[in-house]
């Protein structure tokens, strides 16, 4: 920026010493100086305006490099931070594992099975099995819509069908075992989450 600024005072006084020149050259006052202004004046500020030019698009440069290095380093932060945070959030199992909940249940899902829903194989389903036993002290409302099931090769959550529809308050001390059933929308790695808990192959 001081480069420029100095750049910039040449310019100005190289801009002045042109138009005195010319001024000199229009009233037919000492033509010798008055070339001499005019040609050095012009000579001196076209060379400061090149100068000038590439040393202000060297700080832009420059400026747009640093922004860019601070938002790279601000989007590496902020995805550093959301993994901490989905880390802490939810706890991670493999099907078949037991967790607790939030709500201090110890939840058991099954691995998804791909079920037929008739006689052909036409319709079929994702099918899982959940086991919950309610450790707290209080009564805990569970649902089916509860569970979610991801499918990474289709990048979608099927939907969950009314077929065997569990929607019950398990008491304290209770074990509830029931199954879930889900929209077949393809092959693909599954993913089922409840709450914190989150359980994949």
């Amino acid at each position: 920026m001081v480069i420029i600024g100095i750049i910039g005072i040449i310019a100005f006084f190289a801009f002045v010493l042109l138009i005195i020149g010319i001024v000199f050259l229009f009233l037919k006052i000492r033509k010798v100086t008055a070339i001499w202004f005019v040609s050095s004046g012009g000579a001196v500020l076209l060379i400061s305006l090149f100068v000038f030019s590439g040393a202000f698009l060297y700080y832009i440069n420059q400026e747009t490099s640093v922004k860019t290095q601070v938002e790279e380093e601000t989007s590496a932060s902020s995805k550093d931070e959301f993994y901490e945070d989905y880390e802490d959030e939810y706890d991670e199992l493999a099907f078949g594992m037991k967790g607790k909940s939030s709500e201090q249940a110890i939840v058991q899902v099954s691995k998804p099975q791909v079920q037929k829903l008739d006689e052909c194989g036409l319709d079929k389903a994702y099918q899982i099995e959940v086991t919950i036993q309610n450790k707290s002290s209080e009564p805990i409302y569970v649902s089916a819509k509860d569970f979610y099931l991801y499918n990474y090769g289709k990048d979608d959550y099927p939907t969950v069908l009314k077929k065997d529809y569990f929607h019950e308050k398990i008491e304290t001390g209770k074990t509830a075992n029931f199954n879930i059933y889900y929209k077949y929308i393809g092959k693909g790695e599954l993913e089922v989450e409840y709450d914190n808990l989150i359980w994949h192959e």
